[in-house]
């Protein structure tokens, strides 16, 4: 039983992507589309790569279940673009789990996630305003694709397919102005890991909702970006039902020197019901509550 256990960890261990809600927020945030003219804009609609961003970060954090003591991420590299014919978000980490008996484990994981929109491909605004004022604004349509994969592909990969929505929202006119960026994507998930049983019928049974968000603050020359992501694994393939939130408050520190989102410091939380879509139970505690510090460099 312990065996099996283990294996189910090793399976799962990194198969929920905490990054894809930190990249892509974060690198948005920088409002590369939103900052040009007009004419800038329609010049860079005919180039093939029209905007990019790169980051590194490095976290430190403790209160990880299944994976128990500290866990720190020395290396996180992610990459965001856009292009005449969507969006790609991809990135790899490292991690070593620092167990209570003293003993290191490390592994390492990687998501690639690109997009095709509707809008871009068909050359026509396909925005549009779901109620008045533009409080909820319908920006594009895109058909998203999402590739998992761990060190060891026997235990951690899957391939997710579906699509997915660009929104504008002013938060109903009850919080300032609008979200820097909402996206959320609908997934068939398909485990391709042998891990994941042996039903010779598996494939595309499961349903995966993400939604990635990120919201500016600023008073004075204090600027903060909240931003992160939310992972809904309905539970109908070989997982569990799982929840997973992991919101990022981040300091601007770039900003106080003249050179806004490069720089930034801050805090990360991790809440996920269901670790890894193993089910929690008295005898096995897979329901997390963990926090991180964060320092992150964009280049």
């Amino acid at each position: 039983m312990k065996a099996i256990e283990m294996s189910v960890i090793d399976t799962m261990r990194h198969t929920a992507g905490r990054t894809q809600r930190l990249v892509i927020a974060a690198a948005l945030s920088l409002g590369v589309l939103a900052a040009q003219t007009p004419d800038a804009s329609a010049a860079e609609d005919k180039k093939l790569l029209q905007w990019m961003d790169n980051s590194y970060s490095i976290l430190y954090g403790a209160g990880f279940e299944i994976d128990d003591g500290d866990q720190w991420d020395p290396l996180l590299l992610e990459h965001v673009s856009g292009w005449a014919f969507g969006d790609l978000y991809t990135f790899v980490e490292y991690t070593r789990f620092k167990n209570p008996t003293g003993d290191d484990n490390t592994s390492w994981y990687g998501e690639f996630s690109p997009r095709l929109s509707l809008g871009k491909t068909l050359g026509k605004d396909m925005s549009f305003s779901i109620f008045g004022d533009n409080i909820v604004v319908w920006k594009d349509t895109l058909f998203a694709m999402g590739y998992e994969r761990g060190r060891n592909s026997d235990l951690t990969e899957s391939l997710l397919l579906g699509i997915g929505f660009d929104m504008d929202l002013s938060v109903f006119g009850v919080i300032g102005d609008r979200f820097e960026h909402f996206q959320i994507n609908f997934y068939a998930r398909n485990e391709l890991n042998d891990g994941a049983g042996d039903d010779p019928e598996r494939g595309f049974k499961d349903l995966q909702i993400t939604i990635v968000a990120a919201y500016p603050l600023e008073i004075g020359r204090t600027k903060i970006l909240i931003d992160g992501f939310i992972d809904y694994v309905a539970g109908f393939g070989p997982q569990a039902k799982n929840f997973h939130f992991s919101p990022q408050i981040k300091l601007d520190i770039g900003n106080y020197w003249g050179k806004p989102g490069v720089f930034y410091v801050g805090v990360d939380i991790d809440y996920w019901k269901n670790k890894y879509g193993i089910k929690d139970s008295d005898a096995f505690n897979t329901d997390q509550l963990a926090a991180s510090v964060l320092i992150k460099f964009h280049f």
